[in-house]
C-alpha cells in the first residue's frame, strides 16, 4: 500500500519544473544584467583556454572545457564564462529531483529536497559562478543515483549494464573537474560493502562495479597524471601542500574552526541547517542504528544519504582545526544534506498540528533570503559588511589600465601587462580592453600558480614595454622588477569604490625597455 506521504501526482512534477525555471530564470537574470565582475578564480579559468593543456595547475582540464564551449556561444563575456554554472545548477536539481522521483520512486520527498537544495546559498552562489564545483556536484549526483539503481535488490530483477556505465562516466567528468570526485569511490565501497554484509545487493554487482570504477578512474586520472609527469607533479604537490597545512606541530586552531562551523550554517542556511540534522539524526537511527530486519529499500536510501553527507561534512569541517580549509570544499555533501532535509521538512509539513502561519513563515523566509543573494549588489551596505565588494570593480580596473597605456608614450601594439599575484593577473586580462595575454611574475615569496608553467614575456617580448599593476599604493617599483626594465614612468594609484567607500587600492606603473629577464624563483611553496 503506498503511503499518502509518497503518492504520485503530476501536480509534483509542475511545481518540480516551476521551481527549476524559476531558478533558471533568476540565476540567468543575475549573469547577464553585470551585476557582480567574475571572481578570480572564474578569471583564471577562462584564461586557461586560451592556452589549452591536457590539464591545470590546481585542477583537471573540465572547466576549461566547459568554459570553452559556451564562450563559443556567448563570446569571451561574463555571460559566456558563467552560462555553464547556470545551466548546470539546472542539471543538479534536474538530477535530484529525478533520481529521488523516478530512480527512488520517492515522489514527495523529491519536491521538498529539491525546495531546499534551490534555496541553499552555496549552491545558488555555486550557480552564477563558474567554479569546479558546479560540474562536481553534478557528476557526483548523477552518479549518486546510478549507485542507487546499481544497487537495487529485487528478486525478479537484476540491474541492467546501464547504472553502471553512467556511473564509469561521472566518475571520469567528475575527476576531470576535481580529484574530491575520488572520494565518491571510497563512499560508495563502503556503502556496496554494508549491503553486502546485509544481504541487500544484487546479483552480479561487485564485478561490474570494480569494472565500472576502474575504467572511469582511469579515463579521468589519464591526462592529469601525463600533465603531471610533464610538469615536475607539480599538480599533486599543490593537492598535497593543500590538504596536509604548514609543516607546523599540531595546535588545535580553535578560532578557525569556529569560523568554518559557522560558515558552512550560513552556506547551508540556518534553517535548513536545522532539518538537516533532525533528518540526518532520524537517518542514522533508521538506517544504521536500527534493527536489520527493518532494512528496506527506503531505509537503504537513508544510508547512502548518510554516508554521502555526514563522514565528508564532518571530516572537512573539523580538518579546520587542524589546517586551513576552504568553506566550499564540503560542497558536494550539499546534495545528501538536502534529502536529509527534506526527510525532516516533508514529516514537520505534512504533520496535521503544523500551523499554516508556521508554513508561511519558513517558506517565505527561505524565498526571501534567495531573493536578498540575488539583489544583494544593489543593497546599499557599508563596504566592511558587503561581501559582494571583493567581484567589483575589475572593469574599471582594466579600463584604467588602458587608459594609463593611453596616456602613456608607448606603442600600444608593443605593451604586455603583468602583475605580482594570479588573481589581479587573470582580471586585468579579461577585463583590460582586448583581453591581452597576462603574465604573473614571481617577485616575492608566494604560492606556485598556473602562470609560473607558462611561458614569460621574454620568449618573443624583450624590447617591448609593460604596465605593472600591483594592490596597494606604492612609490616604486620592487627591486626585482627594477632589474627587468630600463626605465619607469611616475605610478598611478587608482581606487575601486562602493559610493564613497574605498574597497581596493592599486598602482599601476608603466614600465620601458623590458630586457629580458622574468624572475623564476621555486620557492618550494604549491
Amino acid at each position: 500500500m503506498t503511503s499518502p506521504k509518497n503518492t504520485y501526482t503530476p501536480g509534483l512534477d509542475v511545481i518540480a519544473f516551476a521551481v527549476i525555471a524559476i531558478s533558471f530564470a533568476l540565476r540567468y537574470w543575475f549573469v547577464d544584467s553585470g551585476q557582480l565582475n567574475l571572481v578570480q578564480d572564474e578569471a583564471q579559468y577562462w584564461d586557461w583556454i586560451r592556452r589549452p593543456q591536457l590539464s591545470y595547475y590546481s585542477k583537471g582540464p573540465l572547466i576549461a572545457w566547459v568554459i570553452t564551449l559556451w564562450c563559443k556561444v556567448f563570446g569571451s563575456t561574463e555571460l559566456g564564462v558563467r552560462f555553464g554554472a547556470i545551466i548546470g545548477m539546472t542539471g543538479i536539481q534536474t538530477a535530484l529531483y529525478i533520481g529521488i522521483s523516478r530512480v527512488w520512486r520517492e515522489y514527495r520527498l523529491a519536491v521538498y529536497a529539491l525546495c531546499i537544495l534551490a534555496t541553499m546559498p552555496l549552491l545558488n552562489g555555486l550557480g552564477i559562478m563558474m567554479t569546479t564545483d558546479n560540474p562536481l556536484i553534478l557528476c557526483w549526483t548523477v552518479a549518486f543515483f546510478a549507485l542507487s539503481a546499481a544497487t537495487r535488490n529485487r528478486p525478479d530483477h537484476t540491474p541492467s549494464n546501464w547504472p553502471f556505465i553512467i556511473l564509469a562516466v561521472c566518475l571520469a567528468l567528475g575527476i576531470l573537474a576535481k580529484y574530491m570526485m575520488l572520494a565518491f569511490l571510497g563512499l560508495g565501497f563502503v556503502y556496496a560493502l554494508i549491503l553486502q554484509f546485509r544481504g541487500q545487493l544484487p546479483r552480479r554487482f561487485w564485478g561490474r562495479f570494480l569494472l565500472a570504477s576502474a575504467i572511469g578512474t582511469a579515463v579521468g586520472m589519464l591526462p592529469i597524471l601525463l600533465w603531471n609527469m610533464q610538469n615536475d607533479w607539480v599538480g599533486f604537490k599543490h593537492v598535497a601542500k593543500l590538504s596536509a597545512g604548514k609543516d607546523k606541530p599540531f595546535s588545535p586552531r580553535i578560532g578557525p574552526f569556529f569560523e568554518m562551523f559557522g560558515a558552512q550554517i550560513g552556506l547551508f542556511a540556518p534553517w535548513w541547517f536545522v532539518f538537516i540534522c533532525m533528518g540526518g539524526w532520524s537517518a542514522i537511527k533508521k538506517s544504521v542504528i536500527g534493527p536489520i530486519g527493518s532494512f528496506d529499500e527506503k531505509y537503504r536510501h537513508r544510508l547512502q544519504a548518510t554516508l554521502f553527507f555526514w563522514p565528508l561534512w564532518l571530516i572537512i569541517t573539523f580538518w579546520s582545526i587542524k589546517s586551513h580549509t576552504e568553506a566550499n570544499w564540503t560542497a558536494v555533501s550539499f546534495m545528501g544534506a538536502a534529502i536529509l532535509g527534506g526527510l525532516a521538512l516533508r514529516n514537520w509539513w505534512t504533520n496535521p498540528a503544523r500551523s499554516t502561519g508556521g508554513k508561511t513563515l519558513l517558506a517565505g523566509t527561505a524565498a526571501a533570503m534567495t531573493l536578498i543573494i540575488f539583489l544583494s549588489p544593489l543593497i546599499p551596505l557599508p563596504a566592511e559588511y558587503n561581501l559582494t565588494n571583493r567581484l567589483k570593480g575589475w572593469e574599471d580596473l582594466g579600463q584604467e589600465v588602458q587608459r594609463v597605456i593611453d596616456a602613456s608614450d608607448v606603442d600600444p601594439s608593443r605593451v604586455f601587462v603583468f602583475s605580482d599575484l594570479y588573481d589581479i593577473t587573470s582580471e586585468i586580462a579579461f577585463y583590460t580592453p582586448g583581453q591581452p595575454l597576462a603574465y604573473c611574475a614571481w617577485i616575492h615569496d608566494r604560492r606556485m600558480n598556473q602562470y609560473d608553467i607558462w611561458p614569460g614575456p621574454n620568449e618573443g617580448k624583450v624590447g617591448w614595454d609593460a604596465v605593472l599593476v600591483r594592490e596597494w599604493n606604492f612609490e616604486e617599483p620592487p627591486a626585482a622588477v627594477k632589474e627587468m626594465f630600463d626605465s619607469f614612468e611616475e605610478p598611478v594609484w587608482f581606487n575601486i569604490k562602493a559610493g564613497d567607500d574605498t574597497i581596493r587600492q592599486f598602482t599601476i606603473q608603466v614600465c620601458k625597455g623590458y630586457n629580458g629577464v622574468w624572475p623564476k624563483n621555486n620557492s618550494g611553496r604549491y
